[in-house]
């Protein structure tokens, strides 16, 4: 026993200091939690830049209406009073000059035939008396006086001659040649009114049947319109606050509302000296070629007026903010320092936005990061 108890007493140290090994492992010390702060410019990726002058064009935006070439714009009329007996062209026929464009019968084409055959033999028999005067005086028959006076008679025989070949020609016959005594004896009625230019027939007002008058009114009925569809006018109303701004030879880009996609492009040719008193414009006409014909008289479109190019300060739109009481931007004061500056701007420019006020060619402006850098900047 005596032997025994120490070695029990051995023994059960070493169990209690296995029991001490085996057990668990006292817990880990919890970790610092980082500290919060809040962003600073330190903490922000940025970019500064200065404002840059741009090429800005001017283009001044307004309504407009279609209409005719006014210039390219023939109106026919009855050249003689008398009864249409036929109708050769409708509205929408392409007509060459000399196209016959309708017949009619009348009396005044007889008379004025009638009147140029007698000119023409009142001519003949002046000129025989004429050089029956001058043989007589050669050989001292007559006095010099006879020969004046033959002379004279010659001479107003000549001008009714020419004043009724005028008559002819303008009623678009060819007059007759003094020696053909079959075409001096025609007396017919029946004259073929022709166009006087090529074009369109836009218009017509005239049907078999009908009589028609000539000369008998300021403004006589148009039977026949007839236009040159190759360029139009384009009348742009301008208003008064922007009359300066517009000047002669100017470019003018249209657009029509059926076709948004097509553009054409014309220029400034005149620009009116009047007022309207009601809607306080003027009229601006520029020439216009009508390509594929689609611009139509009396069509409303949309008119930009190239006014000119001129420099201005332009950012990017990136630098720009917007708050209730309008555009921002953040402008650099010193290292790490910026301020919010209020700026007016106009219209975009190539590669940025036009600054009309708030900031100069010289301040430096945040571009990149702005937008959280603006959160620390009051």
């Amino acid at each position: 026993m005596t032997r025994i108890a120490p070695w029990i007493a051995l023994v059960a140290a070493a169990l209690a200091a296995g029991c001490g090994e085996g057990s668990a492992p006292p817990a880990a010390a919890p970790k610092p939690v980082a500290e919060t702060r809040p962003e600073t410019s330190a903490d922000v990726a940025i970019e500064i830049t200065t404002p840059q002058e741009r090429v800005r064009q001017g283009v001044l935006e307004t309504s407009g209406k279609v209409q005719f070439n006014e210039e390219a714009v023939t109106r026919v009329h009855s050249p003689v009073t008398g009864r249409v007996v036929e109708v050769l062209a409708k509205p929408g026929d392409v007509v060459e000059s000399g196209s016959a464009l309708f017949a009619i019968e009348s009396p005044d084409l007889s008379q004025a035939k009638s009147d140029y055959a007698k000119a023409i033999t009142d001519v003949e028999r002046a000129d025989k008396a004429l050089q029956l005067a001058k043989e007589l005086y050669e050989v001292k028959a007559i006095p010099q006086k006879d020969i004046r006076e033959a002379e004279s008679d010659y001479r107003k025989a000549m001008a009714e001659r020419e004043r009724a070949a005028s008559r002819l020609r303008t009623l678009g016959v060819s007059q007759p040649q003094p020696g053909d005594a079959a075409t001096r004896g025609d007396t017919s009625t029946r004259l073929v009114v022709t166009a006087p230019r090529s074009g369109v027939v836009v218009e017509r007002n005239v049907a078999p049947g009908q009589v028609v008058a000539y000369g008998q009114s300021d403004t006589p009925v148009n039977l026949f319109v007839i236009a040159d569809l190759t360029t139009m006018w384009v009348l742009a109303d301008v208003y008064e606050p922007d009359i300066a701004r517009v000047h002669r030879d100017q470019p003018v880009t249209v657009t029509l509302p059926c076709c948004p996609g097509e553009r054409f492009e014309g220029r400034i040719a005149y620009i009116s000296d009047i007022v309207d008193k009601d809607t306080r414009t003027i009229k601006v006409r520029a020439v216009v070629p009508n390509r594929g014909r689609l611009l139509k008289a009396e069509m409303f479109v949309k008119v930009a007026i190239a006014t000119g190019a001129t420099r201005v300060l332009a950012l990017p739109a990136s630098a720009l903010h917007r708050e209730q009481n309008g555009l921002f931007v953040l402008v650099e004061k010193g290292k790490d320092e910026y301020e919010r500056r209020p700026v007016k701007v106009g219209s975009d420019v190539e590669g940025g936005v036009e600054i009309l006020e708030g900031v100069g060619p010289r301040d430096r402006v945040v571009t990149t990061g702005s937008i959280l850098l603006k959160r620390t900047v009051k």
